[in-house]
């Protein structure tokens, strides 16, 4: 049995300009965190006796014979990339809700294929699971997916990054002092909007209009520089907030999807109750909203919201870890019964009560 976790991210500033769409004419940039929420699977090699060789638990409960016939795109896609032979139990667990905005889907591609490659003993670095797993949502599955989610659930920690238009990316950690960091986690409120939503979806609506607002993006590029340099430069963090509000503008003018009237009147409500900026994480659409409080006014921000699910969150968790690695017994253990079974005058097909 294998059990593999890997961290959700906020993504700060670049979002959009990650998308092969984009990068590849125009580079990419990307201000990103790994946050102190997970997805966790179980990964169990199958007995022989089961006749049902794949189960895959997420939103379905799945029990199938062969891998094509399972429903879960990255499982399957991946299971098939990799041409597993033996039956397999997978189990999903996830901290947050699925479509949140969180890069739940990169995040649940790297803690399987990190806990695929602990089954098997492959090693591999934290850059070849982000491109692995990249690969397979973009190149295999044709979803509509920028690459950034996939580094920052694959390398954990508080980073940089920056996308060469042949996909490359390098990172710089954003190493921020204890304090630092407490004082810009003191200044964030997320919350959860109640809408869950595909990203591929609402991606797709922003990738169509890339050749009209490329102005908008490169600026939305300049902001990551510019976030950058307030956290390190120990800038007033009221900029970071400031530069959100801008960001935020322009993003929602990406496409309509982006910001449903629901979503438009909650973030009005936390500018009126004092909020410098925010915006709605991932794609678009629903999911997290995260905001930007002055010095001080978090907690007073929170009790004018306290209508909507708020979740406390942590930034700067590390990326994917195997919390157990305990080597199946299960072709000693039925070989074993085979032998009993067999011993005892009761063979294969013969039965009982």
């Amino acid at each position: 049995m294998i059990i593999s976790r890997a961290p959700y991210r906020v993504s700060f500033f670049g979002g959009g300009t990650d998308y092969p769409e984009w990068f590849r004419e125009n580079g990419g940039v990307f201000l990103s965190t790994a946050i102190d929420h997970h997805i966790t699977i179980t990964l169990r090699q199958k007995p022989k006796l089961d006749r049902f060789r794949y189960r895959v638990v997420w939103r379905e409960l799945e029990d199938v014979e062969a891998i094509s016939a399972i429903k879960h795109p990255f499982v399957r896609a991946a299971l098939q990339e990799r041409n597993i032979k033996s039956g397999l139990d997978v189990v999903y667990f996830g901290d947050l809700p699925h479509g949140a905005g969180l890069g739940s889907s990169s995040t649940f591609g790297v803690a399987f294929l990190a806990a695929l490659n602990a089954m098997d003993g492959t090693e591999s670095s934290s850059y070849d699971l982000a491109n692995a797993v990249f690969d397979l949502e973009h190149n295999v599955l044709k979803e509509t997916v920028g690459i950034q989610d996939q580094f920052a659930a694959a390398f954990g920690g508080f980073n940089f990054g920056k996308i060469a238009p042949n996909g490359s990316v390098s990172l710089e950690r954003i190493g921020l002092s204890g304090d630092r960091l407490k004082k810009l986690s003191d200044r964030l409120i997320f919350i959860f909007t109640g809408v869950s939503r595909h990203a591929s979806t609402v991606a797709a609506t922003k990738v169509e209009n890339f050749s009209k607002k490329k102005t908008d993006l490169r600026r939305m590029g300049q902001m990551a520089y510019e976030a950058r340099d307030i956290l390190l430069n120990d800038e007033p963090l009221d900029n970071f907030g400031e530069l959100l509000h801008e960001s935020w503008c322009l993003k929602r003018g990406l496409s309509n999807a982006v910001s449903p009237k629901p979503i438009d009147e909650l973030y009005e409500e936390a500018r009126k109750a004092g909020a410098l900026g925010g915006k709605l994480l991932g794609a678009g659409g629903g999911g997290f909203m995260m905001l930007f409080a002055p010095e001080g006014k978090k907690a007073h921000i929170e009790e004018q919201l306290k209508a909507y699910v708020q979740v406390p969150v942590k930034l700067d968790a590390p990326g994917p870890q195997i919390l157990l690695n305990m080597p199946s017994k299960y072709d000693h253990e039925y070989r074993r019964i085979w032998q009993k079974t067999t011993h005892n005058g009761v063979g294969p097909g013969d039965g009982g009560d």
